[in-house]
Formats: C-alpha cells, sequence, structure tokens
C-alpha cells in the first residue's frame, strides 16, 4: 500500500533486561554450539510482567514523548503472537481502557491483530485504512505486548537460528504530521510454504489445550520429509524479492536509497543470507548488532529497533528505513520509514 498522508508521531518500548546466551551456557539452558553458530549474545526477559501490561508501559512512553494526546486517539489496534491472559478474554480492550480509555471514553474501539510476528505490519496498514475512511480521525494508537514464558515454550531451543524474548512497544500514527512518514506498508503470502510451521501436528485440539510443547524445529524437519530446500529457497526468496519491489516502488525510493534494514532476530548468517545478500545490501546497513543481544521480541522486532537506532543517532532526518518480517503461515510483510526530524523527545 502507497502511504502519503500518514506520519509517526511517537513511538515507544518497553524491553526488559536481558538475559546472556553466555549465562545460559553455563546454566545448561542453552546448548554451546548454537551460541557459537548463531552470535546470539542474549535474550530480553520480563518474568511476571503480562503482554497486555507491556503493551502499556511501552504506550505510556510513547504519549510522553508525542505531540498527540489521549484524546486525539480515534483506535486502537493491539497486537499479539503468544497467550494474552484468560481464554475467552480481549486484550485490546485491556489496552484501550488503560491507555486511552479516560480520555475518549466509550466511543473509541480497540481491535486485537493477529499475523503472529508480522502483526504490526498488519496494525500498520489497518489503522492507514482506518484513519483515511472517515475525514473527522486523524490518529491511531498501535499497541504490542508479548511475554514469551511458558512451560509450553523454550525461549533457548523451541526456535532454530533465534532466541525468543519479551517486549512492548507502541506507535502513535497521524495526519497532522509527525519526526517520520510511513511511505508504504504491505504483505506477501508465500502460500506454498503454509505447513512450514505447522508441520505434521493436527490443528485440532489446539496444542496448547493438550500441552504440548512448542518445537518449531520438528515442523520444520516435517515439511521438509516432502519439500525439498531448493523449494523452500526458491519460494521464500521469490516472495522477499516480491514484496521489496512492491514496497519500494510504492514508495518511490530504491533499495539503495535505504538506510537501514530491520528484520527478526535471527543468527548472523540467517540474516546474511536471508535478507541482506538476497537484496544486494551489506550486513552494516541492517540491525542485527541490536537484535543479537535482545532476541526476536515477537511483533515488536521492528519498532524495538527503530527506537534503538533513533537514541543511537543511527538514523537521521532524510533517512530510509526498510523493515522486513516473516510470519508463520508463511507471510512475509514490510515497510518503508522516512525520518523528516529529529524525533522531539531526542532534542
Amino acid at each position: 500500500m502507497k502511504v502519503q498522508d500518514i506520519y509517526i508521531d511517537s513511538v515507544g518500548t518497553y524491553v526488559p533486561e536481558t538475559v546472556s546466551s553466555a549465562r545460559a551456557v553455563a546454566d545448561g539452558r542453552y546448548d554451546a554450539a548454537a551460541y557459537e553458530e548463531t552470535g546470539l549474545t542474549g535474550v530480553a526477559v520480563s518474568p511476571g510482567l503480562a503482554g497486555p501490561d507491556m503493551a502499556v508501559l511501552a504506550a505510556e512512553q510513547a504519549f510522553a514523548r508525542a505531540t498527540r494526546t489521549r484524546a486525539d486517539v480515534d483506535a486502537v489496534f493491539h497486537v499479539s503472537c503468544f497467550h494474552e491472559g484468560p481464554d475467552a478474554w480481549c486484550a485490546q480492550n485491556y489496552v484501550q481502557l488503560r491507555t486511552v480509555g479516560e480520555a475518549v471514553g466509550h466511543s473509541v474501539p480497540a481491535f486485537e491483530v493477529r499475523q503472529g510476528c508480522n502483526g504490526m505490519f498488519d496494525a500498520l496498514e489497518l489503522a492507514v485504512c482506518y484513519l483515511r475512511a472517515d475525514e473527522r480521525r486523524d490518529t491511531a494508537l498501535v499497541t504490542i505486548g508479548d511475554n514469551m514464558e511458558s512451560p509450553l515454550l523454550d525461549r533457548w531451543r523451541s526456535a532454530p537460528f533465534q532466541l525468543i524474548g519479551d517486549a512492548g512497544a507502541s506507535a502513535i500514527l497521524s495526519k497532522a504530521g509527525g519526526f517520520a512518514r510511513l511511505r508504504s506498508v504491505g504483505t506477501h503470502l508465500v502460500q506454498e510454504l503454509e505447513s512450514l510451521h505447522r508441520g505434521a501436528e493436527p490443528i485440532f485440539p489446539p496444542p496448547a489445550t493438550t500441552r504440548a510443547p512448542l518445537d518449531l524445529g520438528a515442523r520444520s524437519a516435517d515439511f521438509f520429509r516432502s519439500r525439498t530446500y531448493e523449494e523452500f529457497n526458491r519460494f521464500s526468496l521469490d516472495g522477499l524479492h516480491a514484496l521489496t519491489d512492491r514496497l519500494t516502488e510504492e514508495a518511490g525510493v530504491k533499495l539503495q536509497d535505504i538506510a537501514r534494514v530491520s528484520y527478526m532476530s535471527a543468527s548472523r548468517d540467517f540474516t546474511e543470507q536471508r535478507l541482506m545478500m538476497p537484496l544486494g545490501l551489506p550486513m552494516e546497513k541492517s540491525c542485527w548488532e541490536y537484535a543479537k543481544g535482545v532476541g526476536h521480541l515477537a511483533a515488536s522486532d521492528h519498532l524495538a529497533a527503530l527506537d534503538h537506532l533513533l537514541g543511537a543517532g543511527e538514523l537521521v532526518p532524510g533517512d530510509l528505513m526498510l523493515m522486513i518480517g516473516l510470519a508463520s503461515g508463511l507471510s512475509v510483510s514490510g515497510a518503508v520509514v522516512e525520518i523528516l526530524a529529529t524525533a522531539p523527545w531526542l532534542c
């Protein structure tokens, strides 16, 4: 989707303290060989703090930095990947109540958005459509929050090439202006790889209800019993190129114009071979040096990377950032963001 009229007023993040990979190896929680192979140095862990509460903390920071107020918000889009709380409970309403509820009352809706680790991109796209649909609407709040601590998930071993972290993130979008502009956003479905993260597991009863642990490596092994690595490479890279070609065309830029690229936190080899090399971009333009120390933060990866780069002075006015994510199912999603000015909270 080409976007010309929606800006990022502020971002906020909650990334808890990290546990070092070296410590996890010493404690027997992480494999020494995987530590050496991946180069991943740590993972953010938040004991006892629920995903929706991390989303609220991130939104609090975003509002503290924003020019828009809580009363300006016309809708809340809350993104999650894992279990947010009690079954049959709607976390988005909790987040709305604790972020803008007192200011906007009962009339501002809250929507939950789920597309795995690409949920943020869907939330951005839906927020753009929602704001464009009515000229009276100006501002949308996007929140993300996941705590991955669970007996059903081993953050050190459940996902090949990755460590699974906890985090919250938020962005305030506005028609009125902001320090950055959303230039394009979208998703490309790689339908041929739908079963990659499903494997041979039945979809009913859901494994979470039977207390079956998450093992993405085993599901991947199931997938490759009937498909070849050559097919996987062709379909996944075709999807990456189709999406990036569309995003850059809609944004009116070229890949060579991109200053930085965010991705999910994964091993250096995975990031280089599955993202940067296919795009013809050097690793120095990636966010891997940041991502390797915090882990894969579910749908918060990209806003956390953006916030880090801004604070470190590694994104400046005039820079373009390409965000690219993968999610099970399989989807490739992304966005192009242009930095227009120094973020007000950094001035």
